[in-house]
């Protein structure tokens, strides 16, 4: 079956089973089921020195970095995988705004991906 995610009206299947058997065998993993943004208060970690961003969903994807800015160390990094790769040009403007609210710039790698790092 599927579930909507209404914060960016994306279809996704239901997985939530698959990853629990996928991480199974790793006890320093938390899964924390939900959609994004509605989950990110029960992250817990207080500081961060690494963010992967996958989303396909701008405002979800914005919403992660908004909400993991102030808990990323310096020389912390955020790697957005969608920021330079074609018919994605959504998220490059919207992280390109947040880069600059931020004061700081997206570094466009040959992936296709982008990388922040906070100084």
């Amino acid at each position: 079956s599927e579930k909507k995610n209404l914060f960016c009206n994306i279809k996704y299947e239901m997985c939530y089973e698959e990853v629990k058997r996928t991480f199974s065998e790793f006890n320093n993993v938390i899964i924390i089921r939900g959609t994004v943004p509605d989950i990110l208060p029960q992250i817990q970690a207080e500081k961060v020195s690494f963010v992967h961003i996958d989303m396909n969903c701008v405002a979800a994807e914005i919403a992660v970095g908004e909400y993991f800015w102030d808990k990323l160390i310096s020389a912390g990094a955020i790697l957005l995988d969608d920021y330079a790769y074609p018919g994605y040009i959504e998220q490059k403007c919207a992280w390109d705004v947040f880069a600059k609210e931020k004061g700081v710039q997206v570094l466009s790698i040959p992936t296709g991906q982008g990388l922040i790092l906070k100084p």
